[in-house]
């Protein structure tokens, strides 16, 4: 096999092993943030602030108070843009095991 290839075959391997080990931190700090979205009850005049997530069939709500704390608002954004960046992991992963599978075939 002429070096050039072999080279390209090493890159490919090893960014596919950056992305999986990219994922794996993704996830493992995915699982440290809290979930959810914040909602905003009226009641009596006054507003108040929750955190509704989903566990299994339920929906949970935990009350924040008058004002929505900066951190969670800070937390719930960092999630989001993980989610994002995970999602465009996935995709790059989808695509080389795509061109695996169709080189194999």
């Amino acid at each position: 096999m002429p070096q050039a290839q072999w080279a390209l075959k090493d890159v490919k391997r090893h960014s596919e092993d950056y992305y999986f080990k990219a994922r794996e931190k993704i996830y493992g700090r995915l699982a440290r943030l809290p979930r959810g979205t914040i909602k905003e009850r009226l009641i009596s005049g006054r507003k108040y602030y929750y955190l509704q997530r989903r566990e299994g069939k339920k929906v949970l709500h935990t009350y924040l108070g008058k004002e929505i704390p900066e951190d969670l608002k800070k937390k719930l954004r960092e999630r989001k843009a993980l989610r994002l960046e995970l999602r465009k992991i996935q995709d790059v992963l989808l695509a080389s095991l795509s061109a695996k599978i169709k080189a194999v075939a």
